[in-house]
């Protein structure tokens, strides 16, 4: 089956009682003039949309403080490191991988801007 632009249409219809209630009233209203399909959402994991949002709010907010202290730990480290300014590198390894704290400043740089 093809469809063109503009005959897809994605509509909510109100709680008649059920799910199924609600389809077959739809179908009644709308058979004449559409094929209608169904497309189920599952129900939230979190509980609420308003929890989904505040859980939101808590990740950003978390985020933005251990970007902080990331970035505070690299200063950290430069003043310790005041005359070796070059082992500064050297000591910010990530879990001994070779993926530097810089790396892992520009992850979170990059994912703010999305």
């Amino acid at each position: 089956m093809s469809f063109a632009v503009g005959d897809l249409w994605l509509i909510s219809a109100p709680n008649e009682g059920s799910p199924q209630d609600t389809w077959d009233k739809l179908n009644r209203t709308t058979g004449s003039m559409s094929v209608n399909y169904k497309f189920n959402v599952p129900d939230l994991k979190v509980g609420t949309l308003d929890q989904l949002v505040g859980l939101s709010d808590d990740l950003a907010k978390l985020d933005t403080a251990a970007e902080q202290v990331t970035r505070k730990l690299t200063q950290y480290f430069a003043d310790v490191l005041e005359d070796e300014q070059d082992k500064l590198q050297e000591n910010l390894v990530i879990s001994g991988s070779k993926y530097k704290l810089e790396h892992m400043i520009g992850f979170w740089t990059g994912l703010s801007t999305l």
